[in-house]
This record gives C-alpha cells, sequence and structure tokens, in this order.
C-alpha cells in the first residue's frame, strides 16, 4: 500500500476523465503518466482495457459529493491502478477463461447473487467461455452461435431474480463492465456478436434497476473487492508475479504534470 506520508502533492482523485494540465486526474490517468504514455489517457498502454475499466469504476463510485476522492480512497484506487501494469497483453483464451471466473467463480463471481434458475444459467455462460478457451465453441465475440445465444438469453433473463443487493448490483455492473470490454479488445472491433451485446445491457438494466436506494458504501466496498480479485485473476492467468511496490516519487512527478 503507498505510503501517504511520502506524498508531498495532495493526493485527491477526481471522478471522470481528465485532460493534462487540468488540475485533476483518476487513479488510470496517474498511471498513464507514471508508465511514460505519449498521449495520457484513462487507458494506459500498460494496462489491459477490462482491468483499467473496472479500476475507473472503483475511482467513480467512492467520489465524493463534489467528485473528489478522499486520500484514503484516492491511495485505495491508485493501488488497484498500480496492479494493472504489465497486464495489457492477453490472448484471447485468457479472456474467455477471466470472464468465465467473473460469472462463476464461488468466491467472488456473479454466480453468487443468483437465484434458482439463474445459477444454472450463468453458469452455463461460464461453461461455454472455457469451451471457447479450449476451441471447442467459437469466442462469444466472434461468432453469434445458437448455443450462445440460448445460453446468454437465459442467464441474463434470470438477472431479474437475483439478489436485490448493493453487492450484487457492484459485482453485476463490473462484470458486465469488464467482459464488454474483454470482448472488444479480444474481437479488436466493433463488430461482435449483436446478441452479447443485447444481453450485458439487458441483464444491467435489471440489476440497476434492482439496487435502486442501496447504500452506497456497500456498493463501494462490493466493486472495490470484486475489482481486485478480477484483477488478480488476470495476472493469474496471465502467470505475471505481482507488480513491485509504486515509488511514492512517480507518484508525485505525476501529480506535479497533472497539476495538482
Amino acid at each position: 500500500m503507498i505510503d501517504l506520508d511520502r506524498i508531498t502533492h495532495p493526493l485527491r482523485l477526481a471522478k471522470g476523465s481528465h485532460q493534462p494540465g487540468s488540475g485533476k486526474g483518476c487513479a488510470m490517468n496517474v498511471i498513464s503518466y507514471i508508465n511514460g504514455d505519449a498521449q495520457i489517457t484513462d487507458y494506459p498502454e500498460c494496462s489491459a482495457r477490462p482491468l483499467a475499466r473496472l479500476v475507473q469504476m472503483c475511482n467513480d463510485e467512492l467520489a465524493d459529493d463534489d467528485g473528489m476522492l478522499s486520500p484514503e480512497n484516492s491511495v485505495l484506487v491508485l493501488d488497484l491502478g498500480w496492479q494493472t501494469v504489465g497486464t495489457a497483453d492477453m490472448p484471447d483464451a485468457g479472456y474467455a477463461l477471466w470472464i468465465a471466473e467473473m460469472l462463476d467463480n464461488p468466491e467472488w463471481g456473479v454466480v453468487r447473487f443468483a437465484k434458482g434458475d439463474g445459477v444454472a444459467a450463468v453458469k452455463r455462460v461460464a461453461e461455454l467461455h472455457r469451451d471457447s478457451a479450449t476451441g471447442a465453441v467459437p469466442f462469444a465475440w466472434a461468432a453469434g452461435s445458437a448455443a450462445w445465444s440460448a445460453a446468454e438469453n437465459a442467464a441474463w433473463s434470470a438477472a431479474e431474480n437475483a439478489a436485490r443487493s448493493a453487492a450484487w448490483s457492484a459485482a453485476w455492473s463490473a462484470a458486465r463492465n469488464a467482459a464488454w470490454s474483454a470482448a472488444r479488445s479480444a474481437a479488436r472491433s466493433a463488430a461482435w456478436s449483436a446478441a452479447w451485446s443485447a444481453a450485458w445491457n439487458a441483464a444491467w438494466n435489471a440489476a440497476e434497476s434492482a439496487a435502486e436506494g442501496a447504500a452506497e458504501s456497500a456498493a463501494g466496498a462490493a466493486l472495490v473487492d470484486f475489482t481486485r480479485r478480477a484483477i488478480t485473476c488476470w495476472r493469474q492467468i496471465q502467470g505475471l508475479d505481482q507488480p513491485a511496490e509504486i515509488n511514492p516519487d512517480a507518484i508525485n512527478s505525476a501529480l506535479d504534470k497533472i497539476g495538482v
């Protein structure tokens, strides 16, 4: 974890995406500066886009009413962002395995919040992703087969029967956004299955409606936990060691460039 005492600039990250010189920056902007990217962005060249998207969600979820994160939450999200360094390259099979884990991992997957027929439906979609990783079926983003369509429709229709909680909303939102980003990254284009896109959108709309009024603190904690586990899973699939501890001097330099 980052030592706040060694950060000489005010460490208050901001919600949203920001341009250089604005005096504001999100966690992934800081990582982009530290990485030395020619173009500062929410998606640093060193980080996998799906993981960067998850960290952005945490960044925005933990922002206060003024759009700024507290120093403590800034450290929390920046540490998550640092865990994405070195994750940029993932083969299609790795994407598929990772999405499967997000769906049906018994410890942190969204299947924990499914009920009734939804459990089997979510597990079926995860199974298809694992089958695609072995070459048994096409990748979801490469072909909209009847098997994929039927399984996805069943799983996402079951979303309305899921636990109506902040944890469900956070996990489902994170999985949906990350899987969307992973599929687009794997396909390298927007020309991927319409059924896939529509299914995730329908599922998210159901989950969002179900979680209205849920405690923000519970949603934030659930999203951070999901993101941390998703990043760990990604690194394990890639066979990556944990990155070296982030250098406070590098953070200070990035904050100086942001104009904090």
